[in-house]
């Protein structure tokens, strides 16, 4: 297996986020007098566009007319608990730094906006790590439809083949699969059945990078 480029997930990958989502969700729907707790957003929401957990809640709650303006409110809340709050995820700066080094290619494929990425960027300084940054926005489908993936390998102009996933939510990995592209899991539930057929499975960004270090699994090409 030859793999060029390591395409990171943003949310629960790079920064220590989900609870802000949560959050910010919980915050949004307030205003409309829906309680929500942080398990139904983990559950019905974790991974998806901004847009389609807009969607979610207003189906739910028959919320009708308010989906453009709950996305604001969630977007508006979120953004700001990243510039207040962000951190990054235990061992990222070690992880792009390696695979940086080694001569790997280094690609983001999320489901959040471009106002979210570049909230997240400035807050924990990673614009020089990465050549591509793909938001699933800019796709007619988000996760698990492969749209974003797919747009990314051809920014990078490889083959689905030559590309490896870093992705920690079962809709990430669902995308990935479709879209043919190896896919390490990085989650505290990486055993889960859901997602069995990966090719790495890992509780932190350390052990990953520790394994891969240790192994001969990973074979690129470095950059010319």
């Amino acid at each position: 297996m030859h793999i060029k480029a390591v395409i990171f997930d943003m949310d629960g990958v790079i920064i220590d986020s989900e609870t802000f989502w949560q959050q910010a969700q919980i915050m949004a729907l307030a205003d409309y007098d829906v309680t929500v707790n942080t398990t139904e957003c983990e559950t019905l929401t974790k991974g998806k566009r901004l847009d389609e957990i807009a969607r979610v809640w207003c189906e739910k709650f028959d919320l009708i007319g308010v989906s453009s303006q709950l996305e604001k409110k969630i977007i508006a809340h979120v953004t700001a608990l990243i510039s207040t709050h962000g951190e990054p995820m235990q061992g990222i700066y070690a992880a792009l730094t390696y695979f940086q080094q080694q001569g790997y290619r280094l690609a983001l494929a999320t489901s959040s906006s471009h106002q979210v990425i570049d909230a997240v960027f400035r807050k924990l300084g990673l614009w020089h790590y990465f050549e591509v940054i793909s938001s699933a926005d800019d796709e007619a489908h988000g996760k698990p439809h492969p749209a974003v993936y797919l747009a990314t390998a051809s920014k990078l102009h490889l083959p689905v083949a030559d590309c490896l996933v870093i992705e920690d939510s079962q809709s990430g990995f669902q995308a990935a699969q479709a879209a043919g592209m190896k896919t390490l899991v990085v989650t505290e539930d990486c055993h889960h059945d859901k997602f069995s057929g990966a090719l790495g499975r890992y509780y932190s960004m350390p052990a990953l990078l520790q394994a891969i270090i240790a192994s001969t699994v990973l074979q690129h090409e470095p950059v010319a």
